[in-house]
């Protein structure tokens, strides 16, 4: 049985692929991001510049959708390797910022929800602004639908507080207060 333990804990190993790819991902996310500001500033820096200036705003947003996504990528591949994969010392964990502490994948999953709002936000913007003043009902589908994701995920992250507030205040008998919050996660 030990055997089979040992064995099965090895497999976590893994996760160092879905790591690495992650982190792949976020160089590309990083290129793309430094190919659309090369796209605005040769659009502002040709001649009539000044005019072009909706041209510009659509790809500095996309750069700065695709920079946030890269770091969102990095924060990934950091958490998968630290948080399931390594183990730090316990005086290095304490050295790291809060944004780098990664308790779970409930975590992962609420910075990536976080994020796909945040880029559904960027598009709405994209498409408000290549509208041109030409604004249309149907353009309301996308921010009403960012709305309806960001409550949903408020109203679970509420839920989900509840639950962890009263796993920390009433811990699991004959464990500590330290272990049953991890077994809450």
């Amino acid at each position: 049985m030990r055997g089979l333990l040992s064995f099965l804990l090895g497999l976590r190993a893994i996760m160092l692929i879905g790591s690495a790819g992650a982190m792949v991902g976020a160089l590309l996310m990083f290129l793309q991001g430094g190919l659309y500001l090369y796209e605005a500033w040769h659009t502002i820096m040709a001649p009539g510049g000044e005019a072009h200036e909706r041209a510009v705003t659509v790809p500095v947003l996309e750069a700065v959708d695709a920079f946030l996504f890269g770091i969102v990528l990095v924060i990934f591949a950091y958490g998968i390797a630290i948080g399931f994969v390594f183990t730090l010392p316990e005086d290095y964990g304490r050295r790291l910022p809060n944004w780098m502490k990664i308790e779970g994948v409930s975590q992962l999953k609420g910075i990536l929800s976080e994020v796909v709002i945040v880029v559904l936000i960027v598009i709405f913007a994209r498409v408000v602004v290549e509208a041109n003043g030409n604004f249309e009902w149907s353009m309301l589908v996308l921010p009403m639908s960012i709305l309806m994701i960001a409550v949903g995920l408020r109203m679970i992250e509420l839920a989900g507080g509840k639950g962890h507030a009263a796993n920390e205040a009433n811990p699991k008998p004959g464990r500590g207060k330290a272990r049953a919050t991890e077994e809450a996660h």
